[in-house]
């Protein structure tokens, strides 16, 4: 299911007499929101406990026609044109279909989409803190580059991702020695392998052409990587039965994690367990 929340009006710093007045103002200009009849398409599988938030932003293109005012300010600002469509969380791998406009109109106020900002949520767990989300986008120019692949004879072009589980033992004070993960998503080449070196791997999107859009379909292939990381170097050392995660240690500094030459190494909790190795808990 895609949920879809359209948020083109500015009105949280209004008040008193001006927040009368503009709210009776844009209560009339909301009746002439719309969407454009040109789209395109963001579509694809997502992995089980996977979803998608994609946040369309629209460039006015008539500003003095966009305002709006914020009594926070003290003036009239640009109005933000945003649409943006959620999909929620399955158990089992699930497709999403995302109809996107070009363009957006209120009153005299006309955008043109410029963004489409990714947001990839994942759920490792039922408890509320049981998630992480990685960034991605599409940017929306005149013309696309060259060096942009094209879109094939069907109408479609594939943008890969590639994401990766990263775990670490939890300091918030609530479930402090516990489990916790982060989610790492990167754009890997035409082999699905990502580059080793983290500062280099590129976030998961494409430069599109908006002459060439309309019509057209971008089709996300998002995948999970089976073998889950630490989330810092050193923090972790991996046995046949498992990782071991290294002992906390007191310096003049701080308190460190980190793996000596010989280690040593501490218990966590997991599931209610006492654990010495993660995922399986005993050795």
């Amino acid at each position: 299911m895609i949920r879809k929340l359209i948020l083109p009006l500015s009105l949280a710093f209004l008040g008193g007499c001006t927040l009368t007045g503009s709210l009776a103002k844009e209560g009339v200009l909301s009746l002439t929101e719309r969407e454009g009849r040109e789209r395109f398409t963001l579509a694809g599988e997502l992995p089980a406990h996977f979803s998608i938030q994609a946040t369309a932003y629209f460039s006015p293109d008539n500003p003095e026609r966009c305002q709006v005012y914020s009594i926070g300010q003290g003036r009239e600002v640009t109005r933000e044109l945003i649409t943006q469509y959620t999909t929620t969380y399955h158990d089992h791998p699930a497709d999403f279909s995302m109809n996107i406009p070009l363009t957006y109109h209120i009153g005299l106020c006309n955008g043109t989409l410029q963004q489409v900002a990714l947001l990839i949520r994942g759920r490792y767990g039922e408890r509320s803190w049981q998630h992480h989300a990685s960034h991605g986008g599409l940017a929306i120019v005149d013309s696309r580059p060259e060096q942009a692949p094209p879109f094939n004879s069907d109408g479609t072009v594939t943008v890969r991702g590639y994401c990766t589980w990263l775990f670490q033992l939890s300091k918030a004070r609530a479930w402090s020695g516990q489990i916790s993960k982060l989610l790492s998503c990167s754009e890997p080449d035409e082999h699905w392998q990502l580059d080793p070196d983290f500062a280099k791997r590129r976030s998961i999107g494409a430069v599109l052409g908006r002459d060439e859009l309309a019509g057209k379909t971008v089709r996300l292939d998002l995948r999970v990587n089976p073998e889950e990381r630490p989330a810092m170097r050193e923090t972790w050392i991996e046995f046949p039965q498992g990782w071991k995660p290294c002992a906390e240690e007191e310096t003049p500094e701080g308190t460190w994690v980190w793996c000596r030459n010989p280690p040593t190494f501490r218990t966590f909790s997991m599931g209610g367990k006492e654990c010495t190795v993660y995922p399986n808990c005993k050795e």
